[in-house]
Parts: C-alpha cells; sequence; structure tokens
C-alpha cells in the first residue's frame, strides 16, 4: 500500500497538527500505515478516553491526515476503521519552488506551535527511554539501543540548498518504505532551514 508523503501548507490543517493528543495519533497510525484502528483500539493505546478521542479523530479526518477505510454496523452503531493517510508529514508553504512565500504573523504561529509539540514529543521520549534504560546514549551501544542526538550547520551555495533537503528527505523515505509491521520503530524528527543572521549572533546564555 504505497502513500506519497504529505506536504501541509495550509493554517486549518497546522492548526490541527499542533496539539500532542493528535500527533500522538498521527504518530502510532503512521508508524503501521497497512492497519486500520477502531477508535477503541486507538484510545487503549494512547491511553485516552474514547469520548475525547473522537474530538480529534474528527479534526484529524476532516483535514484528511486519516482516512475512513472500512466501516461496520456493531450492536446497532456504525464503527469506523481509520488508517494514516499519510506515511510522512513535511511542513512548507507556497505551490512552487520558484515562488517566494512569506509567512502571515498568524500562520508562523501556528507553524510554532507545531514545531514547539514535535520537539517536546520528540525531547519526552528521548528522557523517557534513557530514564528506563531502554535506550542508551553512548557510541559503544548496540544499534538497536543507541540514541544519536546531532546539531549541525553545513555551509554550501544557495543553489545547492534544495538538493541538501531532497537528499537527506530520500533517506527517510527510503527507510520508511522498507518498514515491516511489528519491528521496532525509531523516531526521527529532522529540521532543515536556513541559519539566521540573528539566530548565530545571539551568545549561547
Amino acid at each position: 500500500m504505497a502513500a506519497a508523503p504529505r506536504v501541509v501548507s495550509d493554517v486549518q490543517t497546522l492548526k490541527a497538527l499542533a496539539d500532542p493528543a493528535r500527533l500522538a495519533i498521527l504518530e502510532l497510525m503512521m508508524g503501521d500505515y497497512a492497519r486500520s484502528w477502531t477508535a477503541k483500539e486507538l484510545a487503549a493505546e494512547i491511553q485516552m478516553p474514547p469520548k475525547k478521542l473522537y474530538y480529534h479523530l474528527g479534526l484529524l479526518e476532516q483535514r484528511g491526515l486519516l482516512e475512513v477505510r472500512a466501516t461496520q454496523v456493531v450492536n446497532g452503531i456504525i464503527e469506523k476503521h481509520y488508517g494514516a493517510g499519510q506515511r510522512s508529514i513535511t511542513f512548507q508553504r507556497g505551490s512552487g519552488a520558484a515562488e517566494a512565500v512569506e509567512l502571515a504573523p498568524d500562520t508562523a504561529e501556528e507553524m510554532g506551535q507545531v514545531v514547539t509539540t514535535l520537539f517536546d514529543t520528540v525531547h519526552a521520549d528521548i528522557l523517557a527511554g534513557l530514564r528506563s534504560g531502554a535506550t542508551v546514549m553512548h557510541r559503544e551501544a548496540p544499534d538497536a539501543k543507541r540514541v544519536v542526538v546531532s546539531y549541525a550547520t553545513a555551509g554550501m551555495p544557495p543553489t545547492r540548498a534544495g538538493e541538501f533537503r531532497a537528499a537527506l528527505l530520500s533517506v527517510v523515505e527510503q527507510f520508511q518504505a522498507a518498514a515491516v509491521p511489528g519491528e521496532p520503530r525509531f523516531e526521527l524528527l529532522v529540521a532543515i532551514a536556513p541559519q539566521s543572521d540573528t539566530a548565530s549572533a545571539t551568545p549561547p546564555g
């Protein structure tokens, strides 16, 4: 079952994603893209009351981030089976490489909320793994348990920036396509952005 990565560029979809609960739902579903879930199964997996979960599922379905793959009648009630609408999500604005786009203040705020939520989620997962011993941040640790956190800048001609982004995202998509349901999952958050003069000039505090 193939699916192209989802490119999110509109404010309403960003608002739908700027919530830890909805990101948790999508992370679970995209991690096993071929699987379909009932609301009851999702609620048990992420430990959320079903009534609250339905609200989040409705928003995600409305924005096309998840899809209803099947329905069945259970005790006179229509039960939906949900699946992820995409294997991965990329955030960007604009419809073409040649288009110069600036974020409106409200859109920038929504994007900031999504980025903060993603960073906080990955941060919490890394800490939980390290505290429990399930993961290890050591060069000699087994690959299955090793955590790698890397920050770097890369100088390059502006004309090669697109090639740089494409190469990194291609590696991510390559391993996603080869994923096998039931195998351990590895979390990856990629942010590729021009370093602003303000950021580089600010001393660490």
